[in-house]
């Protein structure tokens, strides 16, 4: 089968879209290894990438060409891509992130789209009015003209199906899973390496994730407030977003919590197998957004045997399951409470998530769309 996929995340965002498309290629190349993936990117990066994975016969990378690539990559991305892919005659093309190309009816491949969420809709104090424009757009057009939707979560299919009213039936919920260093225990080695890198405390709280308004992380420096002479536990962000950067730091500066609060990101970003080991030397987890589409970073502090602590709004109890616990993203004195839990509190391993099952779906779903 020739499956072909829409990749510029893949290459180039290393956030929660650009992760989703990664794990989603590793899992695909390892598990089911007979099929060729061809990749459709406006620009090439390494950066992000396992370069062992993408240097394979079974995977080919197609960047921008012909006179619409020559004068735009982002016209040749939204308006030349069908024809690209039915050039290159794919079975099947998979919009990973959101969009799908506006020509992708002269594709003649069965399409597919990924939705990841729709905060846009459900938060759009946290957008620019043009942004949530574009947002809108993009996600209208691809549910209405894709053969067949991907949401990767409950919340998410109900999102779509409250939006857009389109019949049930066009739409599977495939959870996301998570790099599989996550899966495996560090050594002592490999936890004192990344411990004396970050100069980490022996035990501290943990955020993993982008820091912005809808994140809520402030709301952790709250909790910390109210648990002054309980516990002294630092809270170790790992994660970029300089103007809700500089709001933390305003707050911590005005509680007195600033030798409690560490951006590690300021000393670098660590890769999948280093955050694995900030994960496990952590005492919680804690993910207090207003919204997601998922969460990955519950998936890979409970693959780490950690606690987790979320809010309980959207879709963060699908993937942190019964064992995790949630709170009020509003209420910092019921977060407090349950930092105060934090020895008490259990952890359990999502085997469920695991990226062998996430893949085993995902195959399923394009074996049926070919002969």
């Amino acid at each position: 089968m020739q499956i072909g996929f829409e990749a510029k995340r893949l290459f180039l965002n290393d956030r929660g879209l650009g992760n989703y498309a990664r794990n989603l290629l590793y899992g695909l190349l390892k598990y089911a290894p007979s099929h060729n993936y061809h990749l459709f990117t406006p620009q090439y990066s390494d950066k992000h990438i396992n370069k062992e994975f993408i240097n394979t016969s079974r995977v080919t990378i197609h960047e921008p060409s012909g006179l619409l690539g020559a004068i735009s990559k982002s016209a040749w991305r939204s308006f030349g891509l069908g024809k690209e892919v039915r050039k290159h005659q794919m079975d099947v093309f998979h919009g990973l992130a959101q969009e799908l190309p506006k020509d992708i009816k002269k594709s003649k491949a069965r399409s597919i789209v990924t939705i990841h969420d729709m905060i846009f809709l459900q938060h759009p104090e946290f957008y620019k009015p043009i942004d949530r424009k574009i947002y809108f757009s993009k996600v209208k057009f691809a549910v209405h003209n894709a053969d067949h939707i991907v949401a990767i979560s409950e919340q998410t299919k109900n999102d779509i199906l409250t939006t857009f009213k389109i019949a049930e039936d066009r739409i599977s919920v495939i959870y996301q899973s998570c790099n599989e260093v996550f899966y495996e225990k560090r050594s002592g080695e490999e936890l004192a390496q990344v411990k004396q890198k970050w100069n980490l405390p022996s035990n501290y709280l943990l955020y993993v994730g982008a820091l912005n308004e809808n994140k809520n992380v402030k709301i952790i420096l709250e909790a910390l407030t109210q648990l002054k002479s309980k516990v002294d536990l630092p809270l170790v962000i790992v994660g970029n977003g300089e103007a809700y950067k500089k709001t933390l730091i305003k707050y911590a500066s005005e509680n007195n919590l600033l030798k409690q609060l560490i951006f590690a990101s300021e000393i670098a970003n660590p890769s999948p197998l280093e955050l694995s080991s900030f994960y496990q030397m952590a005492s919680v987890f804690i993910f207090p957004s207003f919204y997601e589409g998922f969460g990955i970073p519950i998936l890979e502090a409970r693959f780490s045997g950690i606690p987790v602590i979320a809010s309980n709004s959207s879709c963060l109890e699908e993937a942190g399951g019964e064992e995790s616990y949630y709170f009020n993203p509003n209420d910092a004195e019921e977060l407090a409470e349950l930092i105060f839990k934090t020895k008490s509190l259990a952890c359990s391993t999502p085997e469920n998530f695991k990226l062998k099952e996430l893949t085993k779906q995902l195959m399923y779903l394009y074996s049926i769309f070919t002969p």
